[in-house]
């Protein structure tokens, strides 16, 4: 088995773990998932984008960067950080933005 598939196992092993212990706390009468989960959920996001860097063992990878930078944006607007209504603004920038990236990225080289 490799390294990487190693540490994916550990990440979602310790992940499911963390979500076992927090349901048996609730069922304890500890926590309040319900809150937890509607305050916390764009953590999903940061933890997919973390779980895409340790797959491709911490390289440079555009998926987890925007996974991870999608994620703390919601923080941000979840904790009124910033104003919820600069989406409207955010999206059509972060559409060309996306375009021009695309257009202007360098194309991969074969290695043949």
């Amino acid at each position: 088995m490799s390294s990487r598939s190693g540490d994916g196992r550990i990440f979602w092993g310790l992940f499911l773990v963390i979500i076992g212990l927090l349901f048996f706390l609730e069922q304890l009468g500890y926590l309040d998932i319900g809150r937890i989960i509607s305050t916390y959920w764009p953590a999903i996001f940061i933890l997919i984008g973390l779980s895409i860097f340790i797959g491709n063992g911490f390289k440079r990878s555009n998926e987890a960067l925007f996974m991870i930078i999608f994620g703390v944006f919601l923080f941000l607007i979840k904790f009124h950080l910033i104003d919820r209504h600069i989406w409207r603004y955010l999206w059509p920038v972060l559409l060309m933005a996306l375009g021009l990236w695309i257009m202007l990225k360098p194309r991969a080289r074969s290695k043949s």
